[in-house]
């Protein structure tokens, strides 16, 4: 007998969280399906913004460019070879330290 109310109350218990479950599923589906349902697309109104916001700001006669020429060869190739150099060594020095690590090198 306590066998089958125990069964019968964990069968209550389960098809309580079923409905609660299904109630859940129920109202975040009601509430993600909302949507504006309106044929017309949505106007971009920044658009319309933008003519008054240019307005505002002050002139510049000058782009401030990140690198302004005349370069010098010397300098911006020995900055492309540093960066060459360590970029490769980094990753030649990993790749040996693993190498060594997992004991396929010997020193």
């Amino acid at each position: 007998f306590f066998f089958v109310v125990e069964q019968t109350r964990q069968e209550q218990d389960r098809q309580k969280m079923i409905a609660q479950r299904a109630a859940l599923v129920r109202t975040v589906s009601r509430a993600c399906a909302k949507r504006n349902m309106s044929d017309v697309p949505k106007a971009h109104k920044a658009k319309d913004v933008w003519a008054q916001i240019e307005a505002t700001r002050p002139k510049d006669d000058h782009p401030h460019n990140v690198f302004h020429p005349p370069y010098n060869k010397f300098t911006a190739g020995a900055m492309v070879l540093t960066v060459l150099t360590l970029g490769y060594g980094s990753m030649y020095m990993g790749m040996r330290h693993q190498q060594y690590k997992q004991g396929y090198w010997k020193k």
